[in-house]
This record gives C-alpha cells, structure tokens and sequence, in this order.
C-alpha cells in the first residue's frame, strides 16, 4: 500500500468516526435534559453511559475495519457491527429513545453499519433503525416526547441520509484505490513492454552474429586437419563477429543507461503525486550540457527514491540553474532526515558527476528541509 493510499483510508476512518459525536451529543442533551426536570436515575443513567462508551469503542473499530482494513476485516466488521447495536438497545431501553436525545445514539450506529452493505441491506438497516426507535418511543417516550409523526419523520430522514452520506466517503476511497491500482498496472505493464522490447533488440543485434559464429567455428574445427590456412582465416572471421557483436552490445546497454533529464522528471513529479508530495518544478531545456544531463538524471531519480522511501515529505521542489558556468539542480523536501548510512545510491551520484567535472551535496538545512543540490560545467558559451 502506497503513503497516499493509506492516508486516503485514515481520512476515511476519521470521517466515519465523526458520526459517533453524534451519539455523545445526544446522551449529553438527554441526560441535561434528565437534570433540568430533576428526574436524573443515576443507576440507569450509569449503565446507559457503560453502553454508549461500549458503542463508541466498537462503533470506531467498525469504522477502522471499513475503511483501513477494508476486506480483510469484512468479516470482524459484522461481529463489531453487532456488538456496538447491542449497546445501542440497552442505552435505549434504558433511558428512551427522544431523537432530540438518546435516540442519536441509534442514528449513529446505523450511519456506520450500513457503509459496506449492499442496497437492500442498507435500506433494511435503515427502516429498521427507524421502526424500531419509533417503537422504542411508544413504550418508553421519556421526558419531552414528540409526536409520533414528527418521531417517524426525523428517524426516517436522519436513518436513511446518514448512511448514504458516509458511503459517499467509503466510494470516494474506493476510486482512490482503483486510480493507485491501475496505475501500478501501467507501470508493471511498461516494465514487462520495456522487457520484451529489450530481449527482442538483443536477439536482432547479436542473433545472427551468433549463428555465424557458431557456424564459422564448426568449419574451422574441420578444417583444422585439412587446410591450416583457411581454418586461421576463418577463425579471424570469427574473431572480428564477435568483437563486433561484443561492440553492438555495449551500445545497445550504454543507451538503456542513459536517463533523458526532462522525461526523468516528469516521472519522478507523477511519482511523487501519486504518492501525496506536491511537486513544484523549475528545469528549463537548454542549461545543462547533454554530457551533464544523464548524472543529473540520476540524481532526480535517487532524490525521489530517497522522499519515498526515508522521509516523511508533503512537498518537493526541483530547480535547474546556471550560475557562474555551471548548472545547478537543486532537489528540496520538507521531511529532513540525515542521509542513510552505508547507502551507496548518494556515493554513485557523486561518481557519476565527477566524470563530467560536477559534484553533489546532500544534506539538511537547519529548517526541516533537505537539500541535495548537483553541479556541473555547463559546456555552454556563458
């Protein structure tokens, strides 16, 4: 699971658990009411606050268990399901069911039951919900009761929005998921073309080649016995196709090496995005020398490695400048940690850009933020 993923289902989580402030908000206004009429039973009241703070443990791990854990839990999520409904009976049962106090309690349970169901079930949960308060009202109104009209309306309106309100959250973290799972799809699915494109290219290159010499070598070895001359002049044959295949594959691994600057990062941004770290991007076209611009590839792309894998950033910047005959790539994030021991990706960069005369920085500034800034010679008329 990516970092923007798991953020995405916290939120959620969150989202949900606003529901059960709903049910405190209830009990406190029933029980404040209890208070002004001076009819407050401190034992019913005791074991209806025992059954709401049952409800609200329950009721948050039912929000976990949708949204963080969502379907692994599926199942957990049906047994806290029904144990935080138990505790909604009880606080019912035992003061009443105004939908002005206690009876938020209810309304908050079935806001959190119904978000994983499918539309018949939730639609069953809701008029339920609703019958069941309603007749909660009747046997036991409490104090203050409203009509039974006015009661059916509120528990049928409050009892079927809820639900599908907190499903709205549920949909919106299911897209997200989707989106982050098609595009580790198109990802894996570049990677395997990128192979394929790879093993094809070789095979032309030095398939043929290959066949040559094996053919070659097999008429050398006959020869051999025969005509000494022409088994040498066909063992140099054999020579220069492999030298020259051993060269053809060289060009071909030396251009898969070579990272374009602008495309690595326009990569790296998507990366980045994807991953919740807002990027905001200076390179202009033109400042580095083309020498200069594959090791700073790399630096972008070992810079990003590095925000994802050993910080803790919510914002990136990259900038490309040049300053007194050199270009300078500055790569800058908000989660400052201290370079990883032992790691040999920053050491590579540094070799890489010795080649080309540059040198690399990588380091945080004091401030919360980490700084890795790349130089190189220009190779440009100032």
């Amino acid at each position: 699971m990516t970092g923007a993923v798991h953020r995405a289902r916290r939120v959620t989580m969150w989202s949900l658990g606003i529901s059960l402030l709903l049910a405190w908000f209830g009990a406190i206004a029933g029980t404040g009411l209890y208070i002004a009429e001076d009819r407050l039973e401190p034992p019913r009241l005791a074991i209806a606050v025992a059954a709401l703070v049952v409800f609200t443990w329950f009721g948050m791990r039912l929000a976990r268990s949708v949204s963080v854990h969502w379907p692994a839990a599926a199942r957990r999520s049906r047994v806290e399901a029904a144990v935080s409904g138990a505790a909604v009976l009880t606080a019912l049962l035992v003061q009443d069911a105004n939908p002005a106090g206690w009876g938020m309690v209810a309304i908050a349970w079935v806001s959190l039951a119904a978000v994983r169901t499918g539309r018949r079930v939730t639609f069953l949960l809701a008029a339920g919900t609703t019958t069941f308060c309603v007749v909660v009202t009747e046997i036991n109104p409490g104090l203050q009761p409203l009509p039974r009209e006015a009661n059916i309306i509120v528990y049928g309106v409050l009892c079927f929005a809820l639900p599908y309100a907190n499903r709205l959250w549920i949909w919106i973290l299911d897209l997200a998921e989707q989106a982050h799972a098609s595009k580790d799809a198109e990802a894996r699915l570049a990677v395997t073309e990128e192979r394929l494109r790879f093993a094809r290219d070789l095979h032309d290159l030095v398939g043929h080649s290959l066949s040559v010499i094996a053919v070659k070598s097999e008429l050398a070895g006959k020869l051999t016995t025969i005509d000494t001359g022409r088994a040498a002049e066909q063992m140099a044959e054999v020579r220069g196709l492999a030298q020259d295949s051993l060269r053809q594959i060289r060009e071909a691994v030396r251009g898969y090496r070579v990272l374009d600057l602008t495309s690595e990062v326009a990569s790296v941004q998507a990366i980045l995005e994807a991953d919740g770290v807002r990027c905001k991007i200076d390179v202009p076209p033109g400042i580095v020398d083309p020498e200069a611009a594959g090791p700073f590839a790399w630096v972008v792309r070992e810079s990003a490695t590095n925000i994802l894998r050993h910080s803790s950033a919510t914002w990136c910047t990259m900038s490309l400048r040049a300053a007194d005959g050199s270009a300078v790539l500055e790569v800058v994030n908000d989660g400052a940690v201290e370079p990883v021991q032992g790691g040999t990706g920053l050491a590579g960069l540094a070799e890489r850009l010795a080649v080309v005369g540059g040198s690399l920085t990588a380091q945080p500034t004091g401030d919360g933020r980490f700084l890795v800034r790349a130089t190189a010679p220009t190779g440009l008329p100032a």
